[in-house]
């Protein structure tokens, strides 16, 4: 991972999309198979009796891969300063998401240098997460 430096960023640079493929494992591991909060999100036939085609991804799991992408594209020097996310819809197992990204504001609060993301996870094409990131972003040595 490479440092991105404040100076190199600009409103409406688009981050690298991302594929993520939850599988049916990683879903119900995310959670355990005891999970008592929603039968779909720790057995995959549950989740198609209830109608939903498979295990549901837990948003949490999501959640934590927003972090990440957003992280991985920042680098080590970035600290994530906050995180706001809407889930839309349910993700089944098994289906691939992207993961996409843009820049949509840049700004110095009290010497330290804001950068606002909007992200979101897709499921063909459609927004299933929709979020938004503050990063803390250094300047260039």
């Amino acid at each position: 991972m490479s440092q991105l430096y404040y100076e190199d960023i600009a409103t409406d640079d688009e981050l690298e999309p991302r594929e993520q493929l939850p599988t049916e494992d990683k879903a119900v591991e995310f959670f355990g198979r005891d999970n008592p909060t929603n039968p779909a999100f720790g057995d995959a036939e549950a989740g198609r009796r209830m109608g939903f085609g498979g295990a549901l991804v837990p948003g949490l799991l999501k959640l934590s891969w927003i972090t990440n992408y957003v992280g991985m594209w920042a680098g080590s020097e970035a600290n994530l300063r906050s995180v706001r996310v809407a889930f839309r819809r349910p993700d089944i197992a098994g289906r691939p998401l992207t993961l996409a990204g843009r820049v949509v504001d840049k700004r110095q609060e009290d010497g330290v240098n804001v950068v606002e993301l909007e992200v979101v996870t897709l499921a063909d094409d459609q927004p299933t997460v929709r979020g938004n990131v503050q990063v803390e972003i250094p300047s260039r040595p």
